[in-house]
């Protein structure tokens, strides 16, 4: 598999079949720079304190830090500006979990004491549903296959505390090489001590519209995130992409302020609103870093 990546291949989806305990893997000509070199799993890493959030989280809730933190031997407080000293990522993986009633904070606690030797970061967070979604930035196909081998062992430790879905997977995800990553680093220093928000959208082209608007998405120019943008390819499809936002908590883009007025509101005469959905718009409870990029 790795072999695959190492050959310039990028790496377009992870399905897995639960019954069997299989997976397959979609690939396809990288659009760009080959993306071929894996991240070492014994680098340093560390850990931003989360943010403590109400179960029921409103728009005008206030995010303040928890005092407790878990017990790593990391370093503390990374500041989000940092990402101008990380490289730039290839791929992204969007994960959604489902705790049972009951074992939401047992569920926190594990999923952020993790480790992720294989992210350049890792963004966290949980809906009004209490769902759970982490988005991976990831600098190759091969940090990419080695994070989904280590994602199913940790799932099989957490079994218990999660609701199935229908097709007995114990996660929703999608995973694609990244079209754009568009960093607003001036806006990561100035909002570094800001409660933040991410949001994913799965969002549908129209297919006569589809060079048209990915000159548009990929155009940093109108790129109107507060603090990073990253668009991607979702799975194995030509006509969707993925679309993650992170903003300051007061200033988030859901889909429906995405629809209206993004890209100065240019988008919504080109996608299928209809076909497209909103996975995930909340505030963000934990960043994990990997500072082994901090000590270059």
């Amino acid at each position: 598999m790795k072999d695959m990546g190492k050959k310039g291949w990028e790496l377009v989806s992870v399905s897995s079949n639960p019954l069997s305990g299989s997976h397959i893997y979609f690939w396809k000509r990288p659009l760009g720079n080959e993306i071929s070199r894996a991240l070492p799993i014994d680098s340093a890493m560390t850990e931003k304190p989360f943010q403590k959030l109400p179960k029921t989280v409103g728009e005008k809730n206030r995010v303040s830090k928890l005092d407790k933190e878990y017990p790593h031997n990391f370093s503390q407080n990374v500041s989000v500006s940092t990402y101008m000293k990380f490289p730039e990522p290839q791929v992204v993986m969007v994960v959604k979990y489902r705790p049972k009633e009951g074992c939401f904070d047992e569920f926190r606690g594990e999923l952020y004491k993790r480790d992720y030797p294989n992210c350049i970061a890792r963004h966290m967070g949980f809906n009004e549903q209490n769902e759970f979604v982490c988005v991976s930035l990831m600098e190759s196909v091969d940090a990419a296959l080695d994070l989904e081998g280590v994602g199913t062992n940790w799932l099989d430790s957490v079994d218990r505390l999660l609701i199935k879905y229908p097709n007995g997977s114990r996660t929703e995800s999608f995973s694609g090489p990244i079209w754009g990553w568009f960093p607003n680093f001036e806006n990561l220093q100035k909002f570094d001590n800001e409660p933040t928000a991410f949001t994913v959208i799965i969002v549908k082209m129209k297919k006569p519209k589809v060079e048209e608007t990915k000159d548009l998405i990929l155009n940093p120019s109108k790129n109107l995130n507060k603090l990073f943008t990253c668009v991607a390819q979702y799975k194995d499809t030509e006509d969707t992409y993925i679309h993650i936002g992170l903003d300051t908590l007061e200033s988030r883009i859901d889909a429906n302020e995405y629809f209206q007025n993004g890209y100065n509101m240019l988008i919504k005469d080109l996608v299928v609103k209809e076909d497209s959905r909103e996975f995930f718009s909340g505030p963000e409870d934990f960043v994990w870093f990997n500072t082994k990029y901090l000590k270059k």
